[in-house]
């Protein structure tokens, strides 16, 4: 058993070698387990999942991107690897939210928790891009040129859809920036496997990949995220708190992995 755990736990994490079947088992059983005891924990708090909650947790997911491309630079050690960087982010988003609300209440409700909140992650996202250089503009083009076309595709289809399926509600506002965000994380991998020598870490995408080309991410994503989407709006009608909640980790689950390949391809990683 630790011949197994080294084998399919640390050496992945500390070689960077990718994934395989167990961790991958393993980090999904965890995850599912972490989010559903973060959303209980938030209930306690008395936090409701709004727009003002996501403004608020916003930064602390662009930073966790950062962070983990910042540790393939400069290789900052075992607590910015994958997954252990996600405990880190968590603490960090938790200590500052947990800031934030003792100052909305000593200010007597004026200044709002997610404002505080959000500038405290803002504050470490700007130390953080303090240490980004710019080493490859092509990269840097090929990714927002691609990121722009799925973001004005997407707006195409929503305003198409308002106009002649209104009932079909797929592409409301926060379906769409949430395939948004994953067409955004599907274009730095096109770019990354199709003109840098990375190769895919996850099983699935990999096994794709290695069939039909790094393209297959557009498609694997849009039809996985919308499909997951659809079931969370038909499914949950009356849990919009809880369903709000899950549209969150399916956003993180996709901006963060984009914004690591952002930034790591950027500076040239």
């Amino acid at each position: 058993m630790p011949d197994f755990f080294q084998q399919y736990f640390i050496d992945p994490v500390m070689t960077g070698s990718g994934y395989n079947i167990y961790n991958t088992l393993a980090y999904a059983v965890i995850l599912v387990v972490a989010a559903f005891a973060t959303y209980k924990l938030l209930k306690k708090m008395k936090i409701t999942i709004d727009n003002k909650f996501i403004i608020g947790v916003l930064p602390y997911i662009i930073l966790g991107g950062l962070l983990r491309a910042l540790e393939d630079a400069n290789s900052y050690g075992f607590w910015f690897k994958t997954p252990i960087i996600y405990i880190v982010i968590f603490a960090l988003a938790f200590v500052g939210l947990f800031i934030s609300k003792i100052i909305e209440m000593a200010k007597g409700g004026h200044w709002s928790y997610h404002i505080v909140w959000a500038s405290i992650g803002f504050a470490l996202v700007i130390i953080g891009l303090a240490q980004v250089s710019v080493k490859s503009p092509f990269a840097l083009a090929a990714m927002v040129t691609l990121s722009v076309f799925w973001a004005l595709l997407l707006i195409f289809a929503k305003k198409l859809t308002e106009k002649f399926c209104p009932n079909f509600k797929l592409f409301s506002r926060e379906n769409t920036a949430i395939i948004a965000v994953h067409m955004f994380d599907a274009s730095t991998t096109f770019v990354a496997l199709s003109y840098f020598p990375y190769f895919e870490q996850h099983v699935l995408p990999g096994f794709l990949i290695n069939i039909f080309g790094p393209a297959v991410m557009f498609v694997l994503k849009f039809v996985v995220v919308a499909a997951v989407l659809h079931v969370l709006d038909k499914e949950m009608k009356d849990e919009l708190q809880k369903k709000k909640f899950i549209k969150l980790v399916i956003l993180i689950l996709g901006l963060a992995p984009g914004l690591r390949n952002f930034f790591r391809l950027v500076m040239g990683v």
